[in-house]
């Protein structure tokens, strides 16, 4: 909101760090790592295992391997990818491809290699920056065989200092692979690129992977900067240069690079780096390395909750516990309070908004909406058939977004891009409503609606009643095809150890808990439901496994 405008009604639910926040100077991404350097110049910045760099370090290496692809003939604008998991190399990646004014694309490295060489086309890449894993170097040659063109792969260890030699083995054979090490052995220097960081490009990140054709949104300094320190407000008891993080999120998705790097360099924190998720050892790290900030998928959340089961687990250093890239049911949250001692703070956005346009408030009374939008942004509900207009309070409708963090524009595609805004508002393609005093609570994705007979069943209602039955780990409801009611919902769980479950026993407990419509009438009990490379559940490829079974 600018200064001329009326406070937004939502701000009642702000903490104070939230509501006195001004908008931040623009300034380039690099003016993070630069503060935090200067303020905390020993504290530790990133730590994979027993080695750490600190915060001067790691602007040091940066500014090194960022002339390194100056002189390789990297200009400004000009694209390079991160193609692995969380690791200290990303940010290391991150703030040198942002020194000299070019542009991070991330490359998730469990889609294929027949997708990444599309993006690898689509964003017209100089180099990747990888690791020397034999998956991952593997999946770089497939890449180089399909796009047909030489693209230089600059490796570093998987498991060790950035400086150090990489695994000769490993990288034995494999065409243009570049060390990492030996640019950053040259101790070359470059001059800072100058560009205006409101306009200017940090971030290519491709989305729409779940719900369509993929693209790429295009999100400037600006844009990332400004989310980080909106997300910042939102936590008044976390301190500068005193807090750890874990990084165990995917960071070539944007959860990766906000919510996670961004958020941890603006307060000088520690990244502690987890490459394969595995919530025993993810434990052992909030224990272990003393983490206060957790940000998590719901899925890894679930998976915390059913390994502390087997242990102890001393959870009083967290300060900060959040959870987003998809919904949160207050069956989750409830069970995570209950077992933890901590409340999980709901994060909802998405690629095109950097990401976070919605916080829960601290409040756990109000446990049973989504949130309210972050500083500076503004939130309205559109009616479904007419996005022009707006609905009433606690009507369903499509989520519109406007802020600073919101997307420039689709990537060399105009026609998304304009598809994508009505009014001034970016369309989310999310159902939600908004109370009268601000409150947005988050229905479903626009096309995952069941229609039932007539009646609109929202999946994300569903699950959460479902959560609720003690034997339930997991659930995902789809719409599948119903001669009757043309279609109706199926719900697919897996269940805690040792638990049992079948439909009678489920309809029966969730009699008095949905109405006779949203109950499914189809129940698949499985050991794991699938994921997506994002670890996010994919009604989608869940949809598309139902179509593809005989009966």
């Amino acid at each position: 909101m600018t200064a001329s405008q009326t406070r937004p009604v939502w701000e009642i639910y702000y903490p104070s760090t939230a509501r006195d926040l001004s908008p931040p100077e623009p300034r380039a991404l690099t003016a993070l790592l630069d503060d935090a350097a200067m303020a905390f110049p020993d504290r530790p910045c990133v730590t994979l295992e027993d080695w750490t760099l600190s915060y001067a370090e790691v602007a040091r290496l940066a500014s090194r391997l960022g002339a390194a692809l100056a002189a390789m003939g990297v200009s400004p604008g000009d694209r390079i990818g991160y193609m692995g998991p969380p690791h200290p190399l990303f940010t290391l990646g991150c703030f040198a491809i942002w020194h000299i004014g070019a542009i991070y694309v991330g490359l998730n490295p469990l889609y294929s290699a027949d997708r990444l060489a599309g993006q690898c086309l689509d964003s017209g890449l100089k180099a990747v920056i990888t690791l020397d894993e034999p998956g991952l170097l593997a999946k770089a040659q497939q890449i180089r065989t399909l796009i047909g063109q030489p693209v230089p792969f600059l490796v570093g260890s998987f498991t060790r200092d950035p400086r150090e030699a990489i695994d000769p083995n490993q990288s034995s054979g494999q065409a243009d692979l570049r060390p990492i090490a030996d640019l950053l052995a040259a101790d070359a220097a470059v001059a800072r690129a100058a560009f205006d960081p409101v306009s200017q490009p940090a971030v290519l990140q491709f989305t729409g992977g779940t719900t369509g054709s993929p693209k790429a949104a295009v999100l400037t300094h600006f844009n990332l900067l400004t989310n980080a320190t909106q997300m910042v407000s939102w936590y008044p008891q976390l301190a500068p240069g005193k807090e750890v993080m874990l990084s165990a999120a995917p960071v070539t998705h944007a959860g990766g690079i906000g919510p996670v790097q961004n958020f941890a360099v603006q307060l000088a924190a520690e990244l502690v780096s987890l490459p394969r998720f595995d919530p025993m050892k993810a434990l052992d790290l909030i224990e272990e390395r003393k983490i206060s900030i957790l940000l998590m998928a719901p899925t890894m959340a679930i998976a915390l909750l059913e390994a502390a089961r087997k242990r102890p687990i001393d959870w009083s250093g967290l300060k900060c516990v959040q959870c987003g890239a998809g919904p949160v049911p207050a069956e989750l949250k409830a069970r995570f309070l209950e077992a933890t001692g901590h409340w999980i703070t709901t994060l909802y956005g998405m690629s095109e908004t950097a990401p976070a346009v919605v916080y829960s408030p601290p409040d756990r009374k109000l446990a049973n909406c989504t949130g309210v939008p972050l500083p500076f942004t503004e939130v309205e509900i559109r009616r479904i058939g007419d996005p022009h207009q707006r609905a009433a309070a606690n009507e369903v409708g499509e989520i519109c977004l406007r802020g600073p963090q919101v997307m420039k524009e689709y990537w060399r595609n105009p026609d998304a891009t304009g598809q994508a805004f009505v009014d001034g508002f970016f369309r989310s393609g999310d159902l939600g409503s908004m109370s009268e005093d601000g409150l947005v609570t988050v229905s479903d994705r626009l096309k995952d609606i069941i229609i039932a007979g007539g009646y609109n069943i929202y999946p994300a209602d569903v699950e959460n009643a479902i959560l609720g039955h003690p034997a339930v780990r997991e659930v995902a409801v789809i719409g599948v095809p119903d001669a009757y009611r043309g279609e109706t919902a199926k719900a697919i769980v897996s269940l805690r150890a040792d638990e049992q479950l079948d439909l009678k026993d489920l309809r029966a407990f969730l009699a008095d808990r949905l109405s006779p419509m949203e109950i499914p009438t189809i129940l698949s009990i499985v050991d794991e439901i699938p994921r997506n490379e994002n670890m996010k559940i994919s009604r989608l490829d869940l949809r598309e496994r139902e179509a593809a079974t005989p009966g």
